[in-house]
């Protein structure tokens, strides 16, 4: 795992601030853990809908993390051709590299399906985007 000193807070092209790294970052590598406080999902949800902004992820059937307050990587923007993947173990939500990551690249995730009501549109422009999120 990494410290935190290969990532930074920054201004985001995708959306508001976003994680980058600050040295390169070998594939498959495990960054961390997001943080965050498990929730029974239809509690979160119902918490979440009047948000424009959600962090929650599912990490099985009736739990979600809700990442409102946490850690760096709950920073991670979306993007259709992430650099980075979410692993769920027993409802803990580690953080890898896909690949290799160059040093000042924004650290990204797909998000997969949102909890939006009425879907969101997708900022990540790079060629083959979806369109929503």
């Amino acid at each position: 795992m990494l410290s935190d000193t290969t990532f930074a807070v920054r201004p985001s092209r995708i959306h508001g601030r976003g994680l980058f790294a600050t040295a390169r970052i070998p594939r498959r590598m495990k960054l961390g853990e997001l943080s965050g406080v498990l929730r029974p999902i239809r509690a979160a949800n119902r918490d979440h809908q009047q948000r424009r902004v959600i962090k929650l992820v599912e990490v099985d059937d009736r739990w979600a993390l809700d990442c409102t307050d946490g850690n760096h990587f709950s920073l991670l923007n979306h993007s259709c051709q992430a650099n980075c993947y979410l692993r769920i173990i027993r409802r803990h939500v580690e953080v890898y590299s896909r690949g290799p990551i160059r040093a000042g690249a924004e650290l990204t995730v797909d998000y997969g399906e949102t909890m939006h009501p009425d879907g969101m549109g997708c900022q990540c422009g790079v060629a083959g985007c979806r369109s929503l999120i």
